[in-house]
């Protein structure tokens, strides 16, 4: 059965034709992006942390995505959400972590792909 990392990596590729970019492959091999191929802004970054890095008291790992959200209204969404984080390494007021885990399903996690892909397409957004 595929992780629901499979399951989002195999529906970026159909949905966007993105493939993901390795940018740290020395130093973080777990993490890609995928980016627009018109203007190369980024709209998904996968990796891998610990728990405790989204305020879980775990050291285990969990594979994460963030996605690009509305101005300044990330911070909220992630707080009124659950299983939606504050973004990990990323402007928490503009970003979202949300936790491939199984804990949110796909078609919610497909919506918030496509809103962050909307969010960074100049084409689409004209108020950036």
């Amino acid at each position: 059965m595929k992780t629901q990392t499979d399951r989002v990596k195999q529906h970026v590729t159909q949905e966007y034709g993105a493939e993901p970019e390795f940018l740290w492959p020395e130093r973080y091999p777990d993490y890609f992006i995928y980016r627009h191929s018109n203007n190369r802004k980024w709209f998904a970054l996968v990796g891998r942390i610990a728990w405790t890095s989204l305020d879980k008291d775990s050291t285990e790992l969990v594979e994460i995505i963030n996605l690009k959200f509305d101005k300044d209204q990330a911070l909220d969404f992630a707080e009124s959400t659950e299983h939606v984080y504050p973004a990990y390494h990323m402007n928490k007021r503009n970003w979202i972590t949300i936790a491939l885990d199984e804990s949110l399903p796909d078609e919610m996690i497909f919506e918030l792909i496509k809103k962050s892909y909307l969010l960074t397409d100049n084409f689409n957004n004209h108020h950036s």
